[in-house]
């Protein structure tokens, strides 16, 4: 058997005996053999996942359910249950971490098999039943003293992207709003880059699962604000290219759904569809009343370095340099985030992947600069490091792989008192070196994960 094919099965064993707990707990008592067997058979599956990883993900996307990078595109009766029991509590984003007992399994089934709904019944039971291996990862980053990024820029980044949804809303209404929402938007990121440019770098590292589309446009707007001001564009252009960045896929209201998110091979009808959606976007954005420089950008952002990708450019100049960088930080972030029909990249493969496509699809002077910001260890990425504590990189320290590390845990699994900041470059760091990546829900082993 594969290592693919026994993670797999794992995957798959993991989700059939979280549903037979459920089942069980509901005809006998949570110490009857039936209901510690199947857990005891799960968390031996949970412990081999966790010799190589700190966690599990289990969630929910597009009305798929999907384990880490498995998805069940073809639902089972097992994994159709546990899908089911999740919408009810509205929750996508189901955590494991490394540590996970068979009493915090037998607890989580008992809340699965209860009548309660919605995401606050799910957290809250959570928390009276002391689990603490057990929790939501949404917008879960890193807290310290005078922390802005869970208060303040959070709730901002949140606003952005009801905004976004918003404004789809009302164009898939055939409204066209005025285009003076987006533009707030965008002003609020140039204060916010004015006074703390790492926070803008973590939010746009956020990823959700029940959001995508106007995640993905506030990302790619925050990306691009960032990439545009480290590239010395006037305060106009960077003020362009954030727009453009947001604006990019509103046009992917006039293609259907099933299209968007269909896992198999499109048909050419189907990809015809894909395709006009910059033609849409670039339609809307002009009778939202945006400007010519804008609107081409947006036309233009999947058009490649070398004249080819789609629209077919319509003046021989080809797509405009804002559109280059717009295509650059829209790819980077599509290609880093989960979707129903492909697995995500590691920042650093996706990087790979942007170097692999420079000069051709993608602007040198763009892909450089974005390596350049983002680093080997990006913005919002958990690792550990050689003295076994785990951090929050907040500067990616450029291609020295030297980041900035907001340290979260000690050598022990113990919360510092104080999160302090850790440069790797300086002589403060005493040889310590990143190992590895670890998911951010990994820095609350020693608290509930579900304190957001």
């Amino acid at each position: 058997m594969t290592a693919d094919a026994k993670h797999v099965e794992r995957y798959r064993g993991i989700i059939k005996f979280l549903d037979n707990a459920v089942r069980n707990i509901a005809l006998y008592p949570a110490d009857h053999p039936s209901v510690r067997g199947v857990v005891r058979r799960m968390a031996d599956l949970l412990e081999a996942h966790f010799r190589s990883r700190e966690e599990v993900l289990i969630g929910v996307i597009n009305g798929v359910l999907y384990i880490e990078d498995y998805l069940f595109y073809e639902g089972t009766p097992f994994s159709d249950s546990i899908l089911a029991m999740l919408t009810r509590f509205g929750v996508d984003d189901l955590i494991m971490a490394k540590g996970v007992s068979v009493e915090e399994l037998l607890n989580l089934a008992e809340i699965l098999k209860g009548k309660e709904e919605g995401r606050e019944a799910f957290v809250r039971q959570v928390r009276e039943k002391g689990i603490d291996h057990i929790g939501l990862k949404s917008f879960q980053m890193g807290r310290g003293d005078g922390d802005e990024l869970p208060t303040k820029g959070l709730e901002a980044y949140k606003d952005a992207i009801t905004t976004m949804r918003g404004l789809f809303g009302e164009v898939r209404t055939g409204k066209l709003p005025p285009l003076r929402e987006a533009e707030n938007i965008v002003e609020g990121l140039v204060d916010r880059l004015k006074t703390n440019r790492t926070v803008l770098m973590l939010l746009s590292s956020l990823k959700g699962y029940d959001a995508y589309t106007y995640q993905h446009c506030v990302n790619v707007g925050i990306l691009a604000l960032l990439l545009a001001e480290a590239e010395g564009f006037d305060m106009r252009a960077v003020k362009y290219a954030a727009l453009a960045g947001m604006m990019h896929d509103i046009g992917k209201v006039k293609v259907p759904l099933e299209i968007l998110n269909k896992p198999g091979v499109l048909t050419q009808r189907e990809w015809a569809a894909i395709k006009a959606h910059p033609v849409y976007s670039a339609e809307v954005v002009r009778g939202m009343g945006g400007g010519e420089e804008i609107v081409r950008a947006v036309k233009g952002h999947h058009m490649h370095h070398n004249g080819a990708g789609y629209p077919v450019a319509s003046t021989p100049a080809g797509p405009s340099d804002i559109a280059k960088l717009v295509s650059v930080v829209d790819n980077y972030d599509a290609i880093t985030t989960i979707r129903s029909y492909k697995r995500p990249m590691t920042p650093q493969d996706a990087l790979a992947f942007l170097q692999q496509g420079r000069g051709n699809m993608f602007d040198p002077r763009h892909v450089d600069s974005l390596v350049k910001m983002v680093g080997v260890y990006p913005p919002g990425a958990m690792v550990r490091l050689s003295s076994n504590e785990i951090g929050l990189v907040t500067d990616g320290g450029g291609q020295n792989s030297k980041p900035v590390i907001k340290m979260i845990l000690d050598g022990d699994n113990r919360p510092f008192d104080h999160q302090w900041d850790l440069d790797l470059a300086s002589p403060e760091a005493q040889g310590r070196m990143v190992v590895s990546l670890v998911d951010p829900a990994v820095h609350s082993l020693q608290t509930p994960v579900t304190s957001f």
